[in-house]
């Protein structure tokens, strides 16, 4: 998708600019967005990972009856990132590899990527979103891990957060009237920046997704809007902010170092400059988790 506006005519853009976000919000308002259902098997496989009682061997049974996931599971537990000595070959070893937590993430990004990402007309904005995706859930678990608070979720938040973009790429073709045309890139990245919590909000809802999630998608940019969880929100826009600094999204600078530093997340959070110094180092994993679940 390339850019239809230059900055020879700055005001026809902002025309281009605010039309667009106008008929998404208007799509968003009526529910006039396609929102795919939560597959059953990761429904159920997220639901079996949060008790007390669910193995190895119970929980292989689940993913089995969705082939997609199974393979993705033996694959991510035979790649770079997580190989061991010996190939995983059966399903209930890779589980016993990868930690039963670690096959939720899995599973819920198996998910995610299947259902929200498959728009060939926003191929290359729909595969940026992605990698920002995966590697701000690593870096809200990684914070999540400093902190000493609860890893999955934070991760599970994190993956979660842009998701409202996925959603309105998605159904582009359906919510702009020429379907034919290309839009404009510049107008078309800023409605995703402005509507995508709503958007979002409404996949949290239709997929009665943890409360936690609901509120990091509403307050990852103003986290004054998370009124129960305002330290997970703060972990979720650190990521988000560290992730945009090893990969920039179209049309919009990286964050500074100073920026990082300085950042309101980092004061609420009481991250130390040598702490955010070492999530930075985390660079190369980051990338690598990210390559491993494309």
């Amino acid at each position: 998708m390339a850019a239809g506006a230059t900055s020879d005519h700055p005001a026809g853009m902002a025309t281009a600019t605010n039309q667009v976000s106008a008929v998404f919000a208007r799509a968003i308002a009526s529910g006039d967005l396609e929102l795919p259902p939560l597959p059953a098997t990761v429904a159920e496989v997220l639901s079996s990972c949060q008790t007390d009682t669910i193995d190895a061997a119970r929980l292989s049974a689940i993913i089995h009856r969705d082939p997609s996931l199974a393979a993705s599971i033996l694959r991510v537990a035979n790649s770079a990132a997580y190989v061991g000595q010996v190939q995983c070959r059966v399903l209930q070893q890779a589980i016993s590899r990868l930690g039963l937590r670690h096959v939720t993430e899995i599973a819920m990004a198996v998910a995610v990527r299947g259902r929200l990402f498959l728009n060939p007309r926003c191929t290359e904005l729909l595969g940026d979103l992605w990698q920002h995706s995966v590697l701000t859930g690593f870096f809200a678990k990684e914070i999540a891990r400093l902190r000493r608070r609860n890893v999955e979720i934070a991760f599970v938040c994190g993956l979660l957060h842009d998701v409202g973009k996925a959603v309105m790429l998605n159904a582009i073709d359906r919510v702009l009237d020429d379907a034919s045309a290309e839009p404009d890139l510049a107008a078309l990245v800023t409605a995703l920046r402005e509507q995508h919590m709503a958007a979002g909000a409404l996949l949290a809802a239709e997929w009665k997704l943890p409360e936690q999630v609901a509120e990091s998608i509403a307050g990852h940019h103003d986290v004054t809007l998370s009124s129960r969880y305002p330290d997970l929100a703060c972990m979720v826009r650190l990521a988000d902010r560290i992730a945009y600094s090893i990969r920039p999204e179209p049309l919009s600078a990286a964050p500074t170092l100073d920026e990082l530093h300085a950042d309101e997340a980092v004061v609420a959070l009481n991250v130390y400059p040598d702490e955010l110094d070492g999530l930075l180092a985390k660079r190369d994993k980051a990338m690598q988790t990210a390559e491993v679940m494309q």
